[in-house]
């Protein structure tokens, strides 16, 4: 599953109860990313899977993630 798939099918989970406080949330936690981005990217507008799992992580704390739907383990360069 691509990147993109795993965040519309996260996104399609969410949506109904990931709200606008998940943004304004994130931002006064000192996440370091654009309230007009992460407003994006709640809305399916950007599709960013890491964006979309900080919100998550802040909006709906408790929720678990199913694991096909993390992003995939980048490989580390020595």
């Amino acid at each position: 599953m691509t990147e993109r798939q795993k965040y519309l099918r996260l996104l399609s989970i969410v949506i109904e109860d990931l709200t606008s406080n998940a943004v304004d949330t994130a931002v006064r936690a000192g996440y370091p990313v654009h309230t007009t981005m992460l407003n994006n990217v709640r809305t399916g507008r950007v599709m960013n899977l890491e964006h979309l799992l900080a919100l998550i992580s802040y909006g709906l704390p408790g929720y678990e993630v199913p694991t096909e739907l993390l992003p995939a383990q980048k490989p580390q360069l020595t």
